[in-house]
This record gives structure tokens, sequence and C-alpha cells, in this order.
């Protein structure tokens, strides 16, 4: 299931700290609970794809593109001086005229639309 303010969360999410424990791997902090973080690992797949994983509540339950995974994903644009936005709709990211990546669901049809541009 994937979120339905996602302009809302992308905005929470860029407030999140972020910290690189390997190549795939984040630690995220987490705003409901300052004694925890969340672990974030992301796997880019062939065409653009991309796959990830959260510890937090929403994506234990089948939740999609959390708050944590976009402040991961945001972190590694960033090294690469890019900026991410994320998008419900494909049409919506492909009017932007940047690069478009794919964050799948669980389900088809159930992934997010991310777009990526020069920060």
């Amino acid at each position: 299931m994937k979120p339905k303010r996602i302009k809302k969360l992308q905005a929470r999410s860029r407030n999140l700290k972020v910290m690189t424990l390997d190549a795939r791997t984040m630690v995220v902090e987490s705003r409901s609970d300052e004694f925890n973080n969340h672990i974030v690992k992301v796997r880019f797949g062939r065409r653009g794809n991309v796959h990830t994983e959260c510890t937090c509540d929403w994506s234990k339950y089948n939740g999609m593109a959390c708050a944590h995974t976009m402040a991961a994903l945001e972190h590694l644009a960033s090294r690469k001086g890019r900026r991410l936005s994320f998008w419900l709709r494909e049409d919506e990211a492909r009017r932007q005229k940047q690069r478009v990546f794919y964050m799948e669901g669980g389900e088809p049809e159930e992934g997010v639309w991310i777009t990526s541009r020069a920060s």
C-alpha cells in the first residue's frame, strides 16, 4: 500500500537525519520515537527500478515509500548533487521532464515514481 499524501510525507522526510552504514544500508532517525532509529536498505534494479526495505511499522505491514525510505534515497541522491521528488502516478512524474525511477511496491501498480534533478 502506498501513501496517499506523498508530498506531505516527502516534506517530512527532508527533516530526518540519515547516517550511511554501507553503500546500500542507512540508519534513519524516527520522529515518533526519539530513542529508536530505522534501518533502510536500498537496492537498484534494472531499468530504473528501486527496491527499498525499512524497519518501521508502516513498512512491516506492507506499506511502501515511508518517510524513512524517502530520506535515505534523498541522502544518496544528494551525494551525487541530485534532488528527488516522489509521485503517485507515472504521468505526474513524466511531466517533470527529468530522469524517472520507479520504487516498486508489494503489489503491481502499488509503486511510487521518483524524479531526479540537479540540486
